[in-house]
């Protein structure tokens, strides 16, 4: 009885992502996704087959808006390790177990990150290798937490302490670290999501969620405001920990830049089964300008966490000529599909989203890019 739940769940996930754009765009795709469909449907044993399948059908698509989404409980087991990456060294971000902040973690149980990271991809629905390794240790559930029980078990087996080696000072430190019930440290915070800074003689200002509100539109007219007062040289955007939200903050941003007229995001929307252009790359947008502007040189901070709307925000700056790039690769990349809808299964209740809309980045010479990447 438990494993027709599956079956019947499998189903339902499979009727609503046989309507994701790619097979619309690239039909010849279809048949190689009803290929995995059928090898994998009558071979749920017990509940993480299940999953594993979920993860597999989803991940076809190489689209970070189109996956599984098994939120943390209470009764949820980790290692709450809060971490950062350094390009490819994984450094914690502050002390743990005894174990100083700034100390790089080298392996899990004798396996080193970079074979993780590329174990990872196989569990985590990517568009670049940027989105895993974001996703692996910033994504608050726990079937993308590397960290977490239900991942380390899939990778190491069943226990409850696991070996991880740190490097201290040069100098490698192997820690026995037991799980623990997950302390919420990685949970998405609205709270305080929009803010700035005064740096010397340029302004920073932090937006880590993409939320178009009235606390948003103030805090734009602030910054201006300060740009002014203090003659600022410059003014730094930082979308390093923004993994999106609503497009609507890009225009009431760039309304704050002496710009005449600019291009937005190609938007088709393939949820009635054929392509409908919301809006087009080709079509030059009127600014409607605020009263008060930011400075002259603009700078857009990303990072691998940069995913989403944030993206969108931070390629529309650049394509634009509006803002240069600095940071690290992003997580998104620039295009992509969205716009997703959720679901969730109906006797599992798993819940799983599948993207409805294809976005095209407005400069198409540089439609070939893996991420958005920073000057050099």
């Amino acid at each position: 009885m438990i494993i027709s739940t599956y079956v019947n769940d499998l189903e339902f996930l499979y009727s609503k992502l046989i309507k994701h754009p790619l097979f619309v765009i690239k039909k010849n795709e279809l048949d190689r996704f009803n290929k995995i469909y059928n090898n994998i449907i009558h071979k749920q044993n017990n509940y993480s087959d299940f999953i594993d399948s979920m993860t597999l059908l989803t991940g076809f698509f190489n689209d970070g808006h189109t996956n599984i989404e098994l939120p943390y409980t209470n009764s949820d087991k980790c290692l709450n390790i809060p971490c950062h990456w350094d390009e490819n060294r994984l450094i914690l971000s502050q002390d743990y177990n005894g174990i100083e902040s700034g100390s790089e973690i080298i392996s899990i149980n004798n396996t080193a990150i970079d074979e993780i990271i590329s174990l990872m991809t196989e569990r985590i629905p990517h568009e670049n290798i940027y989105l895993v390794k974001s996703r692996m240790i910033n994504y608050p559930y726990k079937n993308y937490h590397v960290f977490s029980e239900f991942n380390l078990s899939s990778l190491f087996g069943s226990k409850d302490i696991f070996n991880i080696c740190f490097c201290i000072n040069g100098n490698p430190t192997i820690k026995s670290c037991a799980l623990e019930k997950y302390n919420g440290f990685l949970d998405f915070n609205e709270n305080n999501f929009v803010y700035y800074e005064l740096v010397g003689d340029y302004i920073v200002l932090h937006l880590d969620s993409c939320i178009c509100d009235e606390v948003y539109k103030s805090t734009l007219n602030k910054v201006a405001d300060i740009c002014n007062e203090i003659k600022a040289k410059s003014l730094i955007l930082d979308l390093s920990k923004n993994m999106g939200g609503s497009s609507a903050v890009i225009d009431e941003f760039i309304k704050h830049i002496d710009i005449d007229e600019f291009r937005r995001y190609e938007m088709i929307d393939y949820s009635h089964g054929t392509p409908q252009h919301i809006t087009k790359r080709g079509d030059v947008v009127k600014n409607n300008k605020a009263s008060k502007l930011f400075a002259l040189d603009i700078y857009c901070r990303v990072s691998h966490d940069t995913f989403s709307s944030a993206r969108t925000f931070a390629v529309t700056l650049k394509d634009n000529g509006i803002a240069k790039i600095i940071g690290s690769p992003t997580g998104g990349k620039p295009n992509s599909f969205g716009m997703p809808k959720k679901f969730k299964t109906p006797n599992n209740e798993i819940n799983f989203r599948v993207s409805q809309c294809l976005f095209l980045r407005p400069n198409k010479t540089e439609d070939g890019e893996i991420a958005l990447f920073p000057i050099d």
